[in-house]
């Protein structure tokens, strides 16, 4: 199979987006490795995959901004799992409030404090959870780091489609989602002779029964006429993650339903 004996790191895998790229993995003969601080909802993540595929995988509650939590994670790994190939990290973590239960986020009153915190795990995690991994990949034949971008990393967020619910895409986010693939082309180049790859992978909105409203604005934006649906991903986690991809390295995928041609 594609992922066979493959361990696969997923931060923020009891997350939304997260728990599907655990599913693809397992079903891909992988074992997904959640990292997340929400170890209730990892746990139950982890039991109903495994039950459904048989996969072994494991969840670990871990702040990735702190590194000698990180580290702690990689020492398990190595002792669990010394028969497999630990190959894989899927930097996915993020601080991402969601229009109907967060503040207005208004420029001229943004405080440093939430930049400070969603920048912490939006790209000091990646950082960390980058170098312990990707320095591990590269003594021992290499790996696949896939960086979870957005649209909104291609893009810059059309305020307008926000305006009745009296909400601002914080700068935040549109910063944390453009550097991730700056950190995807250095660590390509700084790696590659290694075999360690490192690409991103930028989706679109993904429908997660939100405000009606948003909905019918968005899909204007998209040529598709649609939000994504969760599974809309899958194929390009398998690709990244499995020698189909052997010679992709400091890409960026936009799978967003042609938002952003323009």
């Amino acid at each position: 199979m594609l992922l066979e004996n493959k361990v696969v790191i997923v931060t923020g895998g009891a997350g939304f987006l997260g728990e599907q790229f655990c599913n693809v993995i397992a079903k891909a003969k992988g074992i997904p490795i959640i990292l997340d601080i929400n170890s209730k909802k990892a746990k139950n993540i982890s039991k109903k995959i495994n039950l459904l595929y048989s996969c072994n995988m494991q969840f670990y509650k871990c702040n990735i901004s702190n590194e000698n939590e990180v580290k702690k994670v990689l020492i398990k790994l190595k002792k669990k799992y010394k028969d497999k190939k630990i190959f894989g990290l899927i930097n996915n973590a993020a601080y991402n409030p969601q229009p109907r239960n967060s503040g207005n986020n208004k420029f001229e009153s943004f405080k440093v404090s939430q930049w400070e915190k969603e920048l912490k795990v939006g790209l000091t995690g990646i950082l960390i959870c980058s170098k312990i991994f990707g320095t591990y990949f590269s003594k021992n034949g290499g790996g696949s780091i896939i960086n979870i971008s957005s649209d909104l990393g291609v893009i810059a967020p059309k305020q307008s489609i926000y305006k009745h619910m009296n909400y601002t895409k914080p700068i935040s986010y549109s910063v944390i989602k453009h550097a991730i693939h700056g950190i995807t082309k250095y660590i390509c180049s700084y790696w590659g002779k290694s075999k360690v790859r490192c690409n991103t992978l930028a989706p679109g909105g993904v429908f997660n029964y939100q405000d009606k409203k948003f909905i019918s604005n968005i899909k204007k934006e998209i040529p598709a006429n649609r939000m994504a649906n969760r599974d809309d991903f899958d194929g390009s986690i398998i690709y990244f993650l499995s020698d189909y991809s052997k010679f992709t390295n400091g890409s960026l995928l936009s799978i967003d339903g042609g938002r952003t041609i323009v």
